[in-house]
């Protein structure tokens, strides 16, 4: 049948399929056009992991400061914000739900696209050592997704979830016997990824961890921008596109 060849094809020869192109295009320009909301999004998050550390560390006594809250603690509550609400409420939530499901459709074309071929999958899971050409950037943006796929999908879903928690709830209940049963099918699923989304388990070691693996997306646009952006200059169009798939 022709779908099974044409899905043979890919797994041994991704670079032949003739929709790869396009869904490469698609990745590329969603990725741009959301490339400063990711960075900003991203780091954010990182600096808000110390949230309770830092009301526990900088809360003052009540009969202190009277209603005046520490620098600290007001910078980390409009980071927390800006995290959230973008700075601008329930809209601001909503426009974060948007973006977490063009983040998610970044995931997904990406696991397709990061997909080299059934002999040469496993040079994919590394990075090299930098080198002038724009693999470097290739390699690392490839493992960073790799790596980190299971984790940003969960940052992703969660997302979605705080702007659009009616659906969730809807399927929850859906699969429950009893509405009141807790918890219902796939909620501790929602839960651990909640739990996932802001390091709230483990102790100092984790939050520390957290705001390192925070940063991957930031990384990741930074790498696929390199890329694109070297394949734009004279020097680079020149380079064969197989290289990106090496």
């Amino acid at each position: 049948m022709g779908w099974r060849r044409g899905w043979q094809r890919w797994v041994q020869n991704p670079q032949s399929a003739s929709w790869r192109k396009l869904l490469l295009q698609g990745h590329l320009w969603v990725g741009l056009a959301m490339g400063l909301y990711i960075v900003l999004i991203s780091v954010s998050g990182s600096a808000v992991v110390f949230r309770r550390e830092v009301n526990r560390w900088f809360r003052p006594a009540e009969h202190e400061f009277g209603d005046a809250l520490p620098l600290a603690i007001r910078l980390m509550e409009w980071g927390v914000d800006f995290h959230d609400n973008l700075l601008a409420g329930s809209a601001g939530r909503t426009v974060n739900g948007v973006a977490a499901i063009l983040v998610m459709v970044l995931l997904i074309t990406g696991a397709v696209l990061w997909w080299p071929g059934k002999t040469r999958w496993p040079r994919s899971l590394i990075v090299p050592r930098p080198t002038k050409t724009r693999r470097f950037s290739w390699h690392l943006h490839n493992a960073l997704g790799f790596w980190g796929f299971v984790l940003l999908c969960g940052w992703a879903v969660t997302g979605i979830y705080f702007a659009f928690p009616d659906p969730f709830e809807a399927t929850f209940n859906y699969l429950a016997a009893d509405a009141e049963t807790y918890p219902r099918p796939g909620e501790e699923i929602l839960l651990t990824l909640i739990r996932w989304h802001f390091g709230r388990f483990g102790g100092l070691t984790i939050r520390i961890l957290w705001v390192i693996l925070g940063l991957i997306p930031a990384a990741m646009f930074v790498t696929g921008f390199i890329v694109w952006w070297r394949r734009r200059t004279p020097l680079s169009r020149t380079e064969p596109i197989r290289d990106e798939a090496a």
